[in-house]
């Protein structure tokens, strides 16, 4: 257990952080064209209820989510998944646009999970937004938070190059030393990000470095009004107040995209890692969208 694994890391620790964490959820491996794919799953043998699916951001995983998947286990299914190349999944064969996308549509399948309620942050939002398109019929609505759109005349988005490589640690404290948030930000609860940190790790031949494959490169990204007009299921959008996406009116004018536009809620001092600044705050603001 993670307040086991540190030096006093529950000294400034939320008491709602310390209980959910009690509560990590169970390993599910499913295989997808072939690649191994992971999700964390609260009440997973209870099939009756709805399922709740949580998408990360890029080079993170699902443990991002997994401090506040708790919240909503009274209600649903709650299933957190690591993208490709990222957290406890396999790289797929290639990186391409629906690569993250159909990996969310297979785990949906092959578990007979729909119709799913998606939720994605930042990068998992657009990857949401490519599953929906590949399979409508999987899900019942979806909330994108703090995702980067780019709509004209913006620039499309830059890909990321290829690392090569991690540099290793000698010691799984060294390696959650380096752990950064990016895009860089100084408003956060440092105890859910020594969590994030402590499962962004893993032990190799070499040392301790990051789960996520260096090769991993951003494809997918939204660039363009095309996806989201694609897009036939309801979309909800919550954004940080102070996210340096929420500029320009962004917001409101890719909600104005979709063919069946939901509610733009805003999270009052967020800025782009919501969960780590405005933890209980995001689920408050989800839970409203769940039953409007």
């Amino acid at each position: 257990m993670y307040v086991h694994d540190h030096t006093n890391p529950q000294n400034d620790a939320p008491p709602w952080f310390l209980d959910n964490i009690r509560n990590q959820g169970q390993s599910i491996f499913t295989s997808v064209s072939g690649r191994s794919v992971h999700m964390l799953a609260w009440n997973w043998d209870n099939t009756e209820l709805p399922v709740l699916m949580l998408v990360h951001g890029f080079g993170a995983h699902a443990h991002w989510w997994s401090f506040l998947a708790p919240f909503f286990a009274d209600r649903y299914r709650v299933v957190a998944i690591d993208l490709p190349g990222m957290g406890d999944s396999e790289p797929p064969s290639i990186y391409e646009d629906n690569c993250f996308a159909r990996a969310i549509v297979g785990c949906i399948e092959q578990h007979r999970l729909q119709p799913v309620c998606i939720v994605g942050h930042s990068f998992g939002g657009a990857q949401s937004l490519r599953a929906i398109t590949l399979s409508p019929h999987l899900f019942s609505r979806g909330i994108v938070v703090d995702t980067n759109v780019r709509l004209p005349p913006e620039p499309p988005i830059r890909n990321l190059q290829p690392k090569g490589s991690h540099k290793p640690s000698p010691t799984h404290a060294d390696c959650m030393s380096r752990f950064r948030l990016m895009p860089p930000q100084s408003n956060y609860i440092d105890a859910l990000v020594k969590h994030i940190a402590y499962h962004s790790c893993k032990k190799s031949a070499q040392g301790w470095h990051w789960k996520s494959d260096p090769d991993c490169i951003n494809v997918g990204e939204i660039d363009g009004p095309e996806i989201l007009h694609a897009v036939q299921t309801r979309i909800d959008l919550i954004y940080g107040e102070k996210s340096f996406l929420n500029i320009d009116n962004k917001a409101d004018r890719v909600l104005r995209c979709f063919s069946q536009p939901g509610i733009l809620m805003t999270i009052p001092e967020a800025g782009h890692h919501i969960m780590v600044d405005h933890p209980l705050e995001l689920v408050s603001t989800i839970e409203a969208l769940l039953v409007k």
